[in-house]
C-alpha cells in the first residue's frame, strides 16, 4: 500500500535561509512585537524555526478535491536564491537568469505575507460589499418590479424598508468571504506579473560598513517615494524615483531604481546614516514583528522613535 506524504502544515512567510542571515549565530533571533500590550512581553529571543510562520498559510485544495501546498515551489526558488544573494555578498557577478530567479523571490517576499494576504481580501471584501449595495441605488420603482418577479410577496412597505436597509451601512451589515484559494492564485498571477518589472530595473547592492547592521521584518520588501507622493493616487512600484528595497542579510540591502532597457547591478558601500534610515523603513513598515541581530537594536529605536511602534495597518480603502 503506497504511503501519502504528510504535508508540512508550519508554512514559514519569512524563509528560514533568509532570516539565519540577519543571526548572529544561524538559529535564534531577538524580535520585537508592535503589537504587544505589556512592554515586558515586546522582547524575546527564539529560534528561527519557530518565528515567522503559519499553520497551513499556503494550503490549498485542487479542482479534484486533493489537498496541496505551495511549499516545496517556494523552497525550490528559495534555495537558488540562497546562492545567489551569496553571490551578491562577495560582490560577484550574476547571470540574466540568476537576476530572473531572485527578482521572482522578492515578488514572493512582498506577496506572500499574512500582511499581504490580509490587505488583498480586506480590499476584496470592501470592493464587492459596495458593488453589492450600489445595486439597491436603482430607483425603487425598478428594484421593487424586480423582486416581485423573483417571488417577494411582501408589502410594498416591507420592500421599501428592505432597500432602505441595504442602503443604509448604518442599518445592516455584509459580509463577503473569499477563499484561500482565491489569495493564493491572486498572489501567484501578481508575482509573475512584476517580477520581470524587478529584473529590469536597475540594481544597487550596498553593503554596510559595519556588520549586522540592518534589520529585518515580517514585511520586508519596501516601495519607497523619492519624492511627495500624488494626494490622491499615491504611488506603486512603477511610479517614477519609486525605490524598491529589500535586506537580503544584515550586511547587505538591495535597492531596485528605475527600469530601463539594459539594467545594471552596481555594488556601493552603506554608512551609519543610510542603514539607520533603513532600519527605521523597516521598524515602521513592519506588520507586526520586527526581526534583529541584537537586541539592542530593537530597544534604541523603540525608545527614541516611539511613534514607529504604530501596527502598520493595510495601506488600501475603499469609499
Amino acid at each position: 500500500m503506497k504511503t501519502i506524504p504528510k504535508l508540512p502544515e508550519r508554512h514559514h512567510y519569512i524563509p528560514q535561509f533568509y532570516l539565519r542571515g540577519f543571526s548572529l549565530d544561524n538559529k535564534k533571533l531577538h524580535i520585537l512585537d508592535k503589537k504587544s500590550q505589556k512592554p515586558e512581553d515586546m522582547y524575546r529571543y527564539q529560534a528561527i524555526e519557530a518565528i515567522a510562520y503559519e499553520k497551513k498559510l499556503y494550503t490549498y485544495r485542487t479542482k479534484d478535491g486533493q489537498t496541496e501546498t505551495l511549499e516545496q515551489a517556494f523552497s525550490e526558488v528559495e534555495g537558488k536564491s540562497k546562492n545567489i544573494i551569496q553571490t551578491l555578498s562577495q560582490r560577484g557577478n550574476i547571470s540574466e537568469e540568476e537576476r530572473s530567479i531572485l527578482s521572482l523571490f522578492i515578488s514572493f517576499m512582498y506577496l506572500r505575507t499574512p500582511a499581504n494576504k490580509n490587505e488583498t481580501l480586506n480590499l476584496q471584501q470592501a470592493l464587492m460589499e459596495k458593488m453589492i449595495r450600489m445595486k439597491f441605488h436603482a430607483p425603487k420603482e425598478l428594484l421593487m418590479k424586480h423582486y416581485r418577479e423573483k417571488g417577494f410577496n411582501g408589502t410594498d412597505t416591507e420592500m421599501e424598508n428592505a432597500i432602505d436597509c441595504a442602503r443604509d451601512e448604518s442599518r445592516s451589515k455584509l459580509v463577503v468571504e473569499f477563499s484561500t484559494e482565491y489569495w493564493l492564485r491572486q498572489m501567484l498571477r501578481l508575482a509573475n506579473d512584476i517580477y520581470p518589472l524587478f529584473a529590469i530595473c536597475d540594481w544597487e547592492v550596498i553593503h554596510s560598513v559595519k556588520r549586522y547592521a540592518f534589520l529585518t521584518s515580517d514585511a520586508p520588501f519596501m516601495i519607497i517615494p523619492g519624492e511627495e507622493p500624488h494626494p490622491f493616487y499615491g504611488f506603486g512600484l512603477l511610479t517614477p524615483r519609486v525605490k524598491k528595497i529589500l535586506p537580503l542579510t544584515s550586511e547587505l540591502c538591495l535597492v531596485m531604481h528605475e527600469p530601463r532597457e539594459n539594467p545594471v547591478i552596481i555594488h556601493t558601500t552603506a554608512d551609519k546614516k543610510f542603514f539607520r534610515e533603513i532600519n527605521e523603513f523597516i521598524f515602521k513598515h513592519a506588520h507586526r514583528f520586527v526581526f534583529s541581530p541584537e537586541k539592542g537594536k530593537l530597544e534604541k529605536l523603540a525608545k527614541t522613535r516611539k511613534e514607529l511602534l504604530i501596527p502598520w495597518e493595510n495601506k488600501f480603502r475603499v469609499s
